[in-house]
């Protein structure tokens, strides 16, 4: 028995295209990148010397560390010097001042007394007046010796008055001193005493 087949026409053929690839496959595809690095540069850099050198020696051994420090080490021994220089003058110039010091306090002690000369009395009356200056003045190379009348007044600022007194104190010491001969008593009287002991007590 013949078999009859209905229906419409069929379809076309379609032709079969490729799958399309994957990424991975892409990939594969792709030229390898060229490496920028040679060889022979790889060689070099790892024949090539360290240009740093490291050093494990103590610092304090090494020739720069030395030389950083000679000039604070210059400086402190200059300070050094200097400070014990600086004790020494004072030192010289404590016991300068307390040698004064003691002469004037064993020549005030004498002229309370009422035995000693008139030629003793206003040598020992100047000197603690020539002390006492050299003390007061704030120059340390003052020498007593070189004291005078008015250069005690001035160290003192005297009034006129006590200038006088002063000036007549020396006066006195040197006719005794040089002369050996003084117009008047041979002795000095209690009220010339305490004139001469006020007016060396009021030089401050």
């Amino acid at each position: 028995m013949a078999i009859t087949v209905q229906g419409g026409a069929a379809a076309p053929a379609v032709a079969a295209q490729p799958p399309a690839s994957s990424p991975a496959t892409a990939a594969r595809g792709r030229p390898p990148i060229p490496n920028s690095t040679k060889p022979q540069d790889i060689l070099y850099q790892l024949t090539e010397p360290s240009r740093t050198v490291a050093s494990f020696e103590p610092l304090y051994t090494r020739r720069g560390f030395w030389a950083a420090q000679s000039l604070p080490i210059a400086a402190l021994l200059v300070f050094a010097g200097w400070k014990i220089r600086r004790a020494r003058l004072d030192d010289r110039e404590a016991r300068r001042i307390g040698a004064l010091q003691h002469e004037a306090a064993e020549l005030m002690h004498n002229l309370r007394r009422d035995d000693a000369s008139p030629r003793e009395y206003y040598a020992e009356a100047s000197r603690v007046v020539r002390l006492k200056a050299a003390l007061a003045s704030r120059n340390r190379a003052v020498d007593p010796n070189a004291v005078d009348a008015e250069t005690a007044a001035e160290t003192f600022k005297l009034d006129t008055d006590s200038r006088k007194r002063l000036r007549r104190l020396f006066e006195q010491n040197d006719e005794w001193q040089y002369s050996g001969t003084h117009n008047g008593p041979g002795r000095i009287s209690p009220e010339n005493r305490r004139d001469v002991l006020e007016l060396i007590e009021n030089l401050k």
